[in-house]
């Protein structure tokens, strides 16, 4: 790294493994409290990121005055009802103001929201009615979210080829907050490496990118 500071991207991804790791070495059975310690990183910066204005999510009275609007469709999976009066579609502005602070924070090269090839449940439209009423009759939802050249990459592949059950992901947990808090919703995840490139052999893996669900 060219200097010893968080905004060096290669120190930062260093420092997220250290802390990774000595959380999996004090926490090294309890994968309960490694979830719990691992969802409340992600509610601290959901909640950072509203106590900065970056993050602004519509109140029931200003949906309803808005409801006439489409919105879009689905997958991380999540179930239960709304806890503020919201539809799961009404949560799409919030998403991608969480995902674009990541980016213009430099975290991420970039990203992008549902799957590869489906040109039409992507971006703003990434949720629709039929999704809002999977939610509403508790019918799990899905959302697939394609992460470019994440910071903590190194020390994702780092600490996952170890074999602790922890990655330095810190998108999913901030995404799952979003949807408990405004939605009440129970959000289940996974992280995914990618690489884009077809090798023979298949040590050579070199992925850039993440792919959470």
């Amino acid at each position: 790294w060219a200097e010893e500071s968080i905004l060096d991207e290669y120190y930062f991804d260093l420092t997220c493994y250290a802390l990774y790791r000595t959380a999996a070495d004090l926490i090294p059975t309890d994968y309960k409290l490694r979830d719990l310690w691992v969802r409340n990183v992600g509610r601290e910066i959901y909640q950072l990121l509203q106590r900065e204005g970056m993050v602004k999510v519509p109140s029931a009275a200003t949906v309803s005055a808005t409801a006439s609007a489409s919105a879009s469709a689905a997958t991380m999976t999540m179930t239960t009802t709304t806890a503020k009066g919201l539809q799961l579609t009404d949560t799409i502005p919030a998403l991608i103001q969480i995902m674009d602070s990541f980016q213009n924070s430099n975290f991420i090269r970039g990203y992008r929201l549902g799957e590869k090839n489906d040109d039409v449940r992507t971006g703003t439209n990434i949720f629709d009615q039929y999704d809002n009423e999977d939610i509403n009759s508790n019918t799990s939802v899905n959302l697939l979210v394609s992460v470019f050249r994440p910071a903590t990459l190194g020390s994702s592949l780092q600490i996952t080829g170890e074999g602790s059950r922890f990655s330095t992901d810190l998108i999913s947990p901030t995404l799952a907050a979003l949807f408990e808090d405004q939605l009440g919703l129970k959000v289940e995840y996974e992280g995914y490496f990618v690489d884009e490139e077809y090798r023979p052999n298949p040590k050579d893996f070199f992925p850039d990118e993440q792919l959470l669900q």
